[in-house]
């Protein structure tokens, strides 16, 4: 039994998580590309005990694992985990993952879900509610996809609570008078596991912190870092606390009038909502040719009024005004030369007019009538939909404008609308990129020179980095009026801003700091703003949320906390490519050969400041990490009824976390010393951008408001880059030892 709680056992158990997780994810995305449901492969890899290779060769699947990894956790409390007081939030918190991975088994065997539907008949679609005539409500077996064997269930269920717990899944008109509403119902006793975990697990780890860790006797850098963390993450929660959590949606009056000549920041109605006009033009523009504003190039509109480029707002005008000069100019950008082919059009066209677009609009609608998923095809969807939209707006019905004589019925915030409009025009994401460039580039001049004005002029622009994206989150807060954390865009923003205020406040706080680590910190930032610039920011960053995104307060709390996280795991893998290059063999005393000085141990403080730095900020990612994932499930179960579901995006963060814990137990066994410690952890960064960015590749799960797409060929050069740098850094190092 003693062979069982060992932590190489424990370390064999975390890499079978890892591998079935990420097993797992794919088939999801395979079974929908084949046209079976993503939960088929739900149900194999993650609701089984065996996965059958080959339909013969049994291979353990969560569940196994699972009650593989409680009798680990059982036999380590029993025989290896340290007594006394001061350990007890250890203890705490192995009950709880115990209580998780027993309760999560238990309760998935006994689980049950119903779909209910309530036929609503009508007697006429403009009478009121009272004239409905609502059936008996009917539930079926979430597996009898026929509706063959009704179950012996009480629509009382739908009252009871506990343990039974029903949701509303919508109407469903199915004619001019009948209408059927959906619930999903689940009987589901042990509900409540996932939030006994969070609450052990979380009083564990609190309580660890402050009775064993705090008091410990920390290395200055640990002591730095801590007190920073701890004073600036507070002070953020404070602020986004105190940010108003309701998404902006004016009500709009439908007697409101129109007219075609407008300024910028004149309101507009964009799909029942009040919007300054250059938002909905900036967004028209980029929807048909991802860019803001259209170069002209020979244009003859544009040669005869002598100009070489049209602002967005110009080109809207020029559709409602001049539509047989628009119908020249060439807006619509083509992604496929295998549409172009079919569309007969030029072979090196990108961009094509409406009116080379026209003839083929009845074939457009034809492929778009199509139900496949072949880029092709999805391309001619885009398209369509883009010639629909310009068509719109020709005809003037894509918006409409207030008119003056009737603002008095009109509530419109004049100031909230000019101040979008400044923000699109400020560009405040643009100037953080160019700061942050700037930052790095003195950074890199002061590895040379070693000059403290040169120091000095580099964290200043660190300060101003985080300063003008603090104005920017400030300013969407108040345009939206909501916590701009919504979109991929705005939380690659937040975790730029995040990791220059940590090199600020190391700047500010830190007596003795790592100035090396500045330059990859710098760089990363700055990459991370690149590529919310110029590859996600759209031309209408302010366009209505969807629905589910502004569901409860713990959707913001989610967002903000996991963005912390996932700060933390990128920072401790810039931290781990400044470790490995300075690995104790090539760097430390006369005494760093011996393996006993290159081990780190979890008995003993690490070495030197950048281990204690690395180890801190693995930490910070992964305790983030995972309480923003648990905040996402509280929020899930408000919004879709399931705590836990293994939707892509959800297994994305599970994989994050299970690669922290691994880490982190290989270095509490002492099973690998600093240098291979620090070489796993320059990983960190590529799983986080895998996990965050490429789960949205996949396109599949519930989470699919989140998706981004054009991102697949910067990640791949981003990978391919840093592991060609990890690879390089080590051979370096090994030449050197």
């Amino acid at each position: 039994m003693k062979k069982l709680a060992s932590l190489k056992v424990t370390v064999v158990l975390l890499v079978a998580f890892l591998v079935l997780t990420f097993w797992g994810t794919l088939a999801q995305a395979n079974a929908e590309a084949a046209g079976y449901p993503a939960s088929i492969a739900v149900d194999r890899f993650f609701g089984s005990y065996f996965i059958w290779a080959l339909n013969v060769v049994p291979l353990p699947a969560f569940k196994s694992i699972a009650i593989l990894a409680c009798v680990n956790l059982v036999a380590s409390m029993v025989f290896r985990m340290p007594r006394g007081w001061k350990n007890t939030g250890l203890w705490l918190m192995h009950v709880a993952l115990l209580v998780l991975l027993a309760g999560g088994v238990v309760g998935s065997e006994i689980k049950r879900e119903y779909n209910g539907f309530e036929v609503v008949a009508l007697n006429s679609v403009e009478l009121p509610d009272s004239s409905r005539t609502v059936q008996k409500l009917k539930f079926y077996a979430a597996d009898d996809s026929l509706g063959a064997e009704p179950a012996n269930l009480d629509e009382s269920v739908l009252l009871a609570g506990w343990p039974y717990y029903a949701h509303f899944q919508g109407d469903l008109p199915m004619s001019k008078g009948k209408v059927i509403s959906m619930y999903k119902v689940y009987y589901d006793p042990l509900h409540f596991v996932p939030y006994a975990f969070m609450v052990l697990f979380l009083l564990g780890a609190v309580f660890h912190y402050v009775v064993k860790v705090r008091s410990a006797r920390k290395s200055v850098a640990q002591t730095s870092v801590a007190c920073m963390g701890a004073k600036i993450v507070p002070l953020l929660a404070l602020v986004m606390f105190a940010m108003p959590m309701n998404a902006r949606a004016d009500e709009i009056p439908s007697d409101a009038l129109v007219r075609f000549s407008v300024g910028r920041d004149a309101p507009v109605i964009v799909d029942g909502v009040v919007r300054p006009f250059d938002s909905f033009a900036r967004g028209f523009l980029d929807d048909l040719s991802g860019r803001v504003t259209f170069k002209c190039g020979k244009a003859p509109y544009c040669e005869k009024q002598d100009v070489r480029k049209l602002s967005a707002g110009n080109v809207v005008s020029l559709i409602l005004n001049n539509p047989e000069e628009a119908k020249n100019l060439a807006l619509f950008k083509v992604l496929r030369s295998d549409v172009l082919e079919a569309l007969r059009l030029p072979a090196d066209s990108r961009y094509v007019s409406y009116a080379e677009l026209a003839p083929s609009r009845n074939l457009l609608e034809l492929y778009a009538s199509r139900d496949d998923s072949h880029p092709a095809t999805s391309e001619m969807k885009r398209l369509y939909a883009n010639v629909l939209q310009y068509e719109a707006v020709k005809n003037g019905t894509a918006f409409s404008i207030v008119e003056e004589s009737s603002s008095e019925s009109v509530t419109v915030d004049e100031n909230r609308l000019a101040a979008e409009v400044f923000y699109h025009k400020a560009n405040f994401a643009l100037i953080a990129f160019i700061l942050a460039f700037i930052a790095c580039l003195l950074a890199s001049l002061n590895m040379i020179f070693r000059s403290r004005k040169l120091d000095v002029a580099a964290n200043l622009a660190c300060i101003a980095t985080a300063g003008i994206l603090a104005v920017l989150f400030a300013l969407r807060t108040y345009v939206a009026a909501r916590v701009p954390l919504s979109s991929l865009y705005e939380i690659v923003l937040l975790v730029a801003m995040l990791l220059m205020a940590f090199e600020a406040g190391a700047f500010l706080f830190c007596k003795r700091r790592t100035f090396s680590l500045m330059i990859p910190v710098t760089f990363m930032a700055a990459l991370l703003l690149f590529f919310a610039k110029f590859v996600l920011e759209p031309g209408d960053t302010f366009r209505p949320i969807p629905a589910v995104l502004n569901s409860s307060v713990f959707l913001t709390v989610h967002v903000f906390t996991i963005a912390l996280g996932f700060a933390g795991m990128i920072l401790s893998g810039v931290v781990a490519h400044m470790a490995l290059f300075r690995s104790c063999r090539q760097f430390a005393g006369s005494d760093a050969s011996s393996e006993e000085n290159c081990a780190v141990s979890s008995g003993e403080s690490p070495r030197t400041p950048l281990d204690s730095l690395l180890y801190g900020t693995l930490v910070f990612g992964a305790v983030f990490t995972m309480l923003g994932t648990l905040l996402g499930g509280v929020w899930a179960d408000f919004a879709w009824g399931r705590f836990w579901g293994f939707d892509p995006k959800e297994c994305g963060a599970l994989f994050v976390i299970l690669w922290a814990m691994l880490l982190l137990h290989l270095r509490a066994g002492r099973l690998v010393d600093a240098h291979t410690f620090a070489l796993l952890n320059c990983f960190n960064v590529i799983v986080t951008f895998l996990c965050w960015f490429g789960v949205n590749l996949l396109g599949v799960g519930l989470h699919s408001y989140g998706f981004q797409g054009g991102t697949a060929m910067w990640l791949a050069i981003f990978v391919a880059v840093d592991v060609l740098l990890i690879v390089l850094i080590e051979r370096l190092v090994a030449r050197r030892s």
